[in-house]
Formats: structure tokens, C-alpha cells, sequence
């Protein structure tokens, strides 16, 4: 038996009997962790708005072997924009969900706490969150080592500044110039700013990364690839993004009904 302390983001929970709660957390110390909270469903006190996705909390723990208790959950920080808009709780969702499918329990990398901690931070200020979550997943993909050199071509190694159009084939791992573009359509059309931000976001401390803006007409099909090279990996869909394809519709249809002049502001 084992007890720790340490910092987590709440990913998801759920209840567990009459009055138990299961929480998942990506944890500072010991990675990715599920968690029994016995009674809490009936403390006011102990576990009182600590387990909202996206919290920041700290822990207290008994580590049990095939089972963790948490024996005490105080939190740090809310990230109350999050709850306030739909639309940012469902990227924070979307991120939470990615790190609870693709990362192993028990296998703790501080570098992927620190990136979850700021992404969760980033969502609930940034004007952009769209931006943020293609930030996240980038620098996901370099952490768990999915993500290829995109030095140059991977069949004649023509290095990135001689040309200004790529092609990244993202689940083959293949960066591919000009001359050696794959056929069909399973490949990423790249201009050689986009690659550059791409290293500088493998490359600048995880602070500073934020910073970073990739341009209105490379975020959706960036986005897109992105999220289809998840689901082939994890081979499933994400429950995430039905959620935010709800969320879109309905701003659509309120922004049509006000230009409709339907909702009677004018």
C-alpha cells in the first residue's frame, strides 16, 4: 500500500454504486489514474465541485495496487470560463477524451501533465480555442512519439526550404514533396510556413508554444487530419465531437434566427 499526493486534471467521472464515484485524472506524479471516492456522493465536504472535467485539483491517494482511493480532492482551479461557454467545454472535453483513449495508465510523463494544464488554461481564456486544440495535439503527438521528423521527403530527402508545397501522409508517418505526391487523397496538403510552425511548436518551451497561430484557412483541414489519424488510431469514434458538431448546429440556427429577425430584436 502506497499513499501519494499529487496535482491532477480531472478527464471524466462517474458514478459507482449507491454512493461511490469513479474519477479518471491524468496525474502530475503517476500519469494517467482511475480513482474510487468512496462516499462521495453523500460529502458535502471531502469531494464538494472537484470532480468537473478539466479541474485542476490535488490529490490525496492510496495506491492499492489494482485499485486507487482517493481519500482527498481539493480544488486549485475551476477554469470557469469552461462552464460558461458550451462551446470551450467542448474542446476541453475533446481533450480530455484524447488522453483518456491514447495514453497508457500508470505510465506518468510530467511533460504531458504540464501540456494538459496549460491547454485546459489556454481553452477557458484564449480567443481562439480551435487554435489551442490543434496546439495540444501537435504537441501530443511529438510527446507519446507519433509524430514523424518532417525534415524533408521520405523517398528523396529533399530538405523542407526547397520547396513551399508538402504533402504529409499523416498515418503512414510520411512527409512527401512535390515530385513524389501520393495518389488518391490520403495525405495533408502543407505549405512550408505551416511545417515551420509545426517544428516550432515541437521545439519552444510549453509556455511559450501558445503563441503560435496557424492561419484561418489551415486550421480546418489540419484539424481534420489530426482528428481522423485519432480515431484510426484508437479505432473508434470520439463521443467528443458529436457533442460539438450538436453545439455548431445550434449557433447556426441561433444565428439564423437572428438574421432572420426571428428571436424579435428587430
Amino acid at each position: 500500500m502506497n499513499r501519494f499526493d499529487t496535482e491532477a486534471i480531472v478527464l471524466s467521472s462517474w458514478d459507482c454504486g449507491e454512493s461511490d464515484r469513479v474519477v479518471a485524472l491524468y496525474t502530475e506524479t503517476n500519469g494517467s489514474i482511475r480513482a474510487i471516492a468512496k462516499g462521495a456522493r453523500n460529502s458535502r465536504k471531502r469531494f464538494a465541485h472537484t470532480f468537473e472535467p478539466g479541474s485542476l485539483v490535488t490529490l490525496s491517494c492510496i495506491d492499492r495496487g489494482s485499485l486507487v482511493r482517493l481519500d482527498a480532492c481539493k480544488l486549485i482551479e475551476p477554469y470557469l470560463s469552461l462552464r460558461i461557454d458550451v462551446e470551450r467545454w467542448g474542446y476541453s472535453g475533446l481533450v480530455s477524451e484524447i488522453v483518456l483513449e491514447m495514453v497508457p495508465e500508470r505510465e506518468p510523463q510530467r511533460d504531458l501533465f504540464h501540456l494538459l494544464r496549460e491547454t485546459q488554461a489556454h481553452l477557458s481564456e484564449d480567443r481562439d480555442p480551435v487554435n489551442v486544440v490543434l496546439l495540444f495535439m501537435l504537441r501530443f503527438q511529438d510527446i507519446m512519439g507519433y509524430m514523424p521528423g518532417l525534415d524533408g521527403c521520405a523517398v528523396c530527402r529533399r530538405p523542407l526550404g526547397d520547396s513551399m508545397r508538402w504533402y504529409w501522409r499523416i498515418n503512414q508517418g510520411q512527409l512527401l514533396c512535390v515530385e513524389h505526391r501520393p495518389p488518391g487523397d490520403d495525405f495533408l496538403a502543407l505549405d512550408l510556413g505551416t511545417l515551420l510552425l509545426i517544428h516550432q511548436c515541437r521545439k519552444l518551451p510549453p509556455d511559450r508554444i501558445w503563441r503560435l497561430r496557424i492561419s484561418r484557412d489551415r486550421k480546418t483541414p489540419l484539424l481534420h487530419a489530426m482528428l481522423n489519424w485519432i480515431r484510426a488510431q484508437i479505432r473508434k469514434d470520439l463521443k467528443s465531437l458529436k457533442l460539438l458538431q450538436q453545439i455548431r448546429s445550434a449557433q447556426q440556427k441561433a444565428t439564423q434566427r437572428e438574421h432572420l429577425g426571428m428571436d424579435g430584436s428587430v
